[in-house]
């Protein structure tokens, strides 16, 4: 079965309504910029996007289907060929799941899905292992990511050739931990963090939302809160290992203004340099880091986040940052081009997943009802 496109949507305006009016420290009014043409691509076999990936010269779409089995992946070098990727589910869970992660490594794909089930509907997590023509799940003992003291996974990436799984875990002292699992063979072990810097104490609770390969080593993206008498701090931070079982370093991330609440929920590295994408008191913030000093980025277009809204990942394009923000009335479409921004209107629905493949930007939206819908467009 093949994918295919249907129709071609109108070619979006900039959107001045995802912008605040007048101007704040660290941000901009957007300068007008060229429309984008989003053209919708419909899925074979009513199938609703997940998540999104690419190889070297591939789309990789997780994606959920109506029978058993539900979760689907397909690849292709465009959007009319996409096909089918076979896959093998061994537990239960793992034909009903939905796709959490995706990452590639040349022709290789791993992968963490989960569905819910049990007495309390927690998620039954399950990891996946092949490359473009067959992935099968890679089936673990219950205890490795599920059983007491568990909490919810939220990535993978790999830390050079390896793969590494994020999650959270129960701490020894409180709350929850931030939680790494790597692989050998078939198996994965979850790597201590106690006495390290991804765990919790009493002061700071430690919350890590993306994980992203950072050369041999990797990225981690979050917040830590901080605790004290009569107040609460909620500081945006990063942690960076030089390979898969660290050793961490934590990174405290300068913030607009002194004092809310900041986080950061996406992250992207090309080589040393990696950029992070957040939300400072409801707007958009985003991050620099790299040999130097963190830094947040001035100049962005100021964008308003629904609340709990997340903001995707950032990607790069003919050399260019590129952020997909979520709005009010949809997503805005963020360029850099050195210390310099444009804004122009995103897709409809709120983005939940973007890759560039080529000239293009892909990516995956859903609606208030949770349907979801893959979309593309070529960006000049």
């Amino acid at each position: 079965m093949r994918a295919g496109l249907v129709g071609a949507v109108v070619g979006s305006a900039v959107l001045l309504g995802a912008c605040t009016q007048g101007t704040e420290e660290g941000r901009s009014p957007a300068p007008a910029v060229a429309q984008l043409t989003w053209e919708r691509v419909a899925l074979p076999g009513s199938l609703a996007p997940e998540t999104l990936a690419t190889t070297t010269d591939l789309v990789v779409v997780g994606a959920h289907g109506p029978g058993r089995p539900r979760p689907h992946l397909l690849v292709g070098p465009d959007a009319t060929t996409l096909r089918e990727v076979a896959l093998t589910p061994r537990s239960p869970y793992a034909f009903e799941a939905h796709w959490f992660g995706i990452t590639t490594h040349g022709d290789r794909i791993d992968a963490i899905a989960g569905a819910r089930g049990g007495a309390h509907g927690n998620y039954r997590w399950s990891t996946w292992s092949g490359d473009t023509k067959g992935v099968a799940e890679q089936e673990q003992p219950f205890g490795v990511f599920g059983s007491y003291g568990a909490g919810d996974l939220a990535g993978i990436a790999y830390a050079g050739d390896a793969p590494v799984v994020l999650g959270a875990w129960q701490s020894q002292q409180t709350g929850m931990d931030v939680a790494t699992w790597t692989r050998t063979g078939n198996r994965w072990a979850r790597v201590p963090s106690t006495g390290t810097p991804l765990a919790s104490t009493a002061q700071e609770l430690a919350d890590a939302r993306v994980v992203t390969s950072r050369g041999d080593g990797m990225l981690l993206g979050g917040s830590v809160t901080h605790l004290a008498p009569g107040a609460v701090e909620v500081e945006p931070v990063a942690w960076s290992a030089p390979g898969p079982s660290g050793p961490w370093a934590r990174v405290g991330l300068p913030r607009t203004g002194d004092s809310g609440t900041a986080e950061v929920q996406g992250a992207r590295c090309t080589g040393d340099r990696c950029l992070l994408t957040g939300v400072t008191d409801g707007h958009l913030s985003v991050w620099q880091v790299d040999a130097g000093t963190p830094r947040e980025l001035t100049g962005i277009p100021a964008v308003e986040i629904p609340e709990n809204g997340s903001v995707p990942s950032p990607v790069t394009l003919a050399g260019n940052d590129v952020v997909v923000a979520p709005t009010a009335s949809g997503s805005t479409v963020l360029r850099r081009n050195g210390e310099s921004w444009t804004s122009t209107g995103g897709p409809s629905g709120t983005p939940t997943s973007v890759v560039t493949h080529g000239d293009e930007l892909w990516v995956v939206t859903s609606d208030d009802s949770g349907a979801t819908t893959l979309w593309r467009a070529r960006v000049a």
